[in-house]
């Protein structure tokens, strides 16, 4: 919270504000809403993907439900803290579907895993589109070929190995609940109910067609969020390829990927701006743009999840607190959804 209020403050002071407002003045506002219909896809390919993975433990599931879901989650990631959304997504989920919450937080924990393999498909295709790159730019490119290859990797090795617990989970289960077993009943009879929800929630992981499908899906979702901040390149008359539109949303997530403050203001806003200013943009249109995107990625969301959370009848203050009784319910028969 420090750190985010510190950078928007040190943001809004160095801006020079006759030339910040002159360049937002001059953006085009029909390529602002085309980036925003295209970054709201977002959350439609989240909510088709979480179905894939959700299909072994709530075949009933539907599309509506996820969406809702999805949109409420992204809602308080912006009026909230400490990345609060990824919290309250499988919350509403299992008050939508009735599924016990532990397998469902399990499917939030493997979509990580595929948002990494998507990101590393975005920095390739970053990578075979760019050219080579001199002077400040070329350090961009060199950081985020090394971060970014280095997070998508650990993707991989994440993917590989929940397909080796899932296809052996006749082999792990028994032998981790006889670990956990060795604990005081209390905690290992929580535990044990953990254990089981972990292995419903990565079943998913021992199908290799939906494990297809949900690598397809996060190949096209990582690929519109480029694509829409491409789209507002157009918006700002922005001479840079789609490559760097490419490698600006695989800062932007490395930038995001830690709980901070509400809308990760602060942080964001500076990032993309850096990132900007490096690839040769001046500061006053670096700094319009970040605004621009920070209100494409966020005020959209805001507004539609806060309509699917009172059309699902509860308030952002009550959700966690109203859902306690019901997790705890839920997890006792989490082997029998």
């Amino acid at each position: 919270m420090a750190l985010g209020a510190a950078l928007l403050g040190w943001f809004l002071y160095t801006t020079e504000w006759p030339a910040f407002l002159d360049a937002l003045a001059k953006v085009r506002m029909g390529w602002v809403a085309l980036s925003a219909l295209v970054l709201m896809g977002e959350f439609v390919l989240r909510a088709i993907r979480w179905r894939i993975l959700l299909k072994p433990v709530a075949p009933n599931a539907t599309f509506g439900a996820l969406l809702s879901a999805t949109l409420i989650g992204g809602a308080v990631n912006t009026l909230l803290p400490a990345r609060a959304g990824d919290l309250a997504r499988p919350l509403v989920a299992h008050r939508r579907t009735g599924v016990p919450i532990t397998p469902i937080i399990t499917t939030n924990v493997v979509e990580r895993v595929f948002d990494l393999v998507g990101l590393l498909f975005v920095l390739l295709l970053a990578l075979a589109l760019l050219p080579p790159v001199q002077g400040p730019e070329g350090v961009l490119v060199e950081n985020l070929r090394r971060y970014g290859l280095l997070l998508g990797g650990a993707g991989m090795f994440g993917m590989i190995t929940l397909f080796f617990v899932a296809r052996n989970k006749a082999w792990f289960q028994p032998r981790l609940t006889a670990l956990a077993q060795r604990l005081p009943h209390g905690p290992a009879a929580v535990v044990t109910r953990l254990l089981g929800g972990l292995m419903d929630g990565l079943a998913v992981m021992a199908r290799p067609r939906d494990i297809a499908a949900a690598i397809g899906v996060s190949l096209v979702l990582w690929f519109n969020g480029a694509l829409s901040i491409y789209i507002l390149f157009q918006a700002f008359d922005i001479p840079l390829p789609f490559g760097a539109s490419a490698f600006t949303a695989v800062a932007l997530a490395l930038t995001v990927v830690l709980p901070q403050a509400p809308g990760f203001v602060g942080v964001f806003h500076m990032a993309i701006e850096k990132t900007l200013v490096l690839w040769g943009l001046g500061v006053s249109p670096a700094k319009g743009f970040a605004v621009v995107l920070w209100g494409v990625s966020f005020l959209p969301v805001t507004v539609l999840g806060l309509i699917a959370l009172w059309r699902e009848g509860i308030s952002l203050g009550s959700l966690l607190v109203r859902d306690k009784p019901e997790i705890a319910d839920s997890d006792a028969s989490c082997n029998n959804p």
